[in-house]
């Protein structure tokens, strides 16, 4: 930008002032300068259109890009999310077999101490 202030162009011989060059330098490097807008700056050079066609293409791959990582990470989460609940329904139904164990296992100790005599009866 140094450069460009103090040299004279071919289309303009007098040198560019520093607001002229940081807003040319920003109208060619990006996409929509709205700080020139913002700070007074009307008149902006537009893009050639092989710059635009290109910016627009770069960012078309960049949405693939971003929609595929999309697509693959909402993919997984859906897995996980099933995995999560088959591993929960698989819970229950241990949590619920157990239960039904330690009920058949308290049944069965509560008849045997009904049946047994205490010691003091025996002798």
């Amino acid at each position: 930008m140094e450069n460009k202030t103090s040299q004279p162009t071919e289309d303009d011989p007098q040198s560019k002032s520093a607001t002229e060059v940081v807003a040319e330098v920003l109208a060619k490097h990006t996409k929509k300068p709205r700080f020139l807008q913002h700070v007074g700056i009307h008149h902006v050079h537009a893009r050639s259109s092989a710059s635009n066609c290109e910016a627009e293409l770069a960012a078309e791959n960049r949405n693939l890009e971003l929609q595929e990582r999309v697509d693959t990470l909402t993919k997984l989460l859906k897995e996980s999310e099933e995995a999560r609940i088959r591993q929960a329904e698989d819970n229950m139904k241990r949590d619920e077999e157990n239960r039904k164990k330690q009920a058949e296992m308290d049944k069965k100790l509560d008849f045997l101490l009904s049946h047994m005599q205490p010691r003091s009866a025996q002798e």
